[in-house]
């Protein structure tokens, strides 16, 4: 049987980090500090340091890489002795350690280290590159909205979900008038420019809960789950176009189209995107910079899609005269 100092020798020799520290209680008993009992050599060579100055030395002293909060897990198992495994990392952020630890008497906490930097920073690498890949495949790249397919599960998930009584929801359709002359006036770079700015205008006048996506080309949609009444939608129509028009104030001179449909649950999206479709091309046919609000009166089940939908509307006149009324019936 090997003696104590043979046994030492082994621990000495082991070709991965070993230490053992004692912790230090103050005079009601609770845990401060923790101090260096025993190093082998490799645990010498990670911090760098003489086993002289080490042994005896507070840990958090004489490693600053090792975070204060690790006191508490060193404390743990000396007091329970429970065997604990985990990872951590150095307070510079360059270094990733392996750490199993256990009590070898009471009061007294060993570690086993093994540096796991290379495999902890692929890890993390791995994983941005999995983030980046899922929100290449769940948003627009030029824009970087949600593309028109993840916008609609997203949509026909919230209309799925149970909301309050008598919450009304709102699909908005956004049309880039003349968005085609833009390219042909000013090249597709520069109309590369208005719809990212375009994107970043809807964006902001949206909550983040609600759903702003490309439905493709030069139009846009926008999802709300809970609206209070149409009155609303249309001020949200009004702000988007006041925003284009300042955006095209300083830049290329653009206007939009916007076809809303509201209703209330029950409502399918295919019904949404139905009124919203056909207040959007009536706006079209009338004139632009312009918006219309569909109402879907009741309930998808009390009636027709035909005979349950009225609309208000709203043309935007070059002037802004405040005399000229804002909203009229649709005839």
């Amino acid at each position: 049987m090997p003696n104590p100092s043979e046994e030492t020798d082994y621990l000495r020799a082991m070709p991965v980090p070993f230490a053992v520290v004692k912790t230090v209680p103050d005079e009601e008993g609770r845990t401060v500090d923790a101090v260096f009992a025993y190093v082998n050599d490799a645990a010498i060579a990670l911090a760098g340091c003489a086993r002289e100055v080490l042994v005896g030395s507070s840990v958090f002293d004489a490693c600053p890489d090792v975070a204060r909060c690790m006191l508490g897990v060193l404390d743990d198992t000396a007091r329970t002795g429970a065997t604990q495994y985990f990872t951590c990392r150095s307070v510079s952020g360059d270094r990733y350690f392996s750490v199993r630890s256990y009590r070898p008497r009471e009061g007294f906490c060993a570690c086993v280290l093994q540096d796991v930097t290379e495999q902890a920073l692929l890890d993390r690498r791995l994983r941005e590159e999995r983030r980046l890949l899922e929100r290449q495949a769940m948003r627009d790249p030029l824009t970087g909205l949600y593309h028109v397919r993840q916008g609609r599960r997203l949509v026909e998930g919230a209309l799925a979900e149970p909301r309050w009584e008598g919450a009304c929801s709102a699909l908005f359709m956004f049309d880039v008038d003349d968005f085609k002359k833009v390219n042909d006036e000013h090249g597709h770079h520069r109309g590369d420019d208005v719809l990212r700015g375009f994107a970043q205008l809807l964006e902001r006048s949206f909550r983040r809960t609600d759903i702003v996506f490309r439905a493709g080309g030069d139009e846009f949609s926008a999802f709300v789950a809970d609206i209070p009444c149409a009155c609303v939608a249309e001020r949200l129509c009004a702000d988007v176009i006041a925003g284009v028009e300042r955006l095209s104030a300083e830049g290329v001179p653009v206007s939009v189209s916007i076809g809303v449909a509201v209703g209330r649950p029950g409502w399918s999206y295919e019904a949404y995107y139905r009124a919203a479709d056909q207040a959007l091309y009536r706006i079209k046919r009338a004139g632009k910079s312009a918006y219309c609000v569909a109402v879907m009166e009741g309930r998808a089940a009390a009636a027709p899609m035909a005979a349950a939908v009225s609309e208000r509307c709203s043309l935007s006149l070059p002037a802004r005269k405040e005399a000229a009324p804002r909203t009229q019936p649709a005839a």
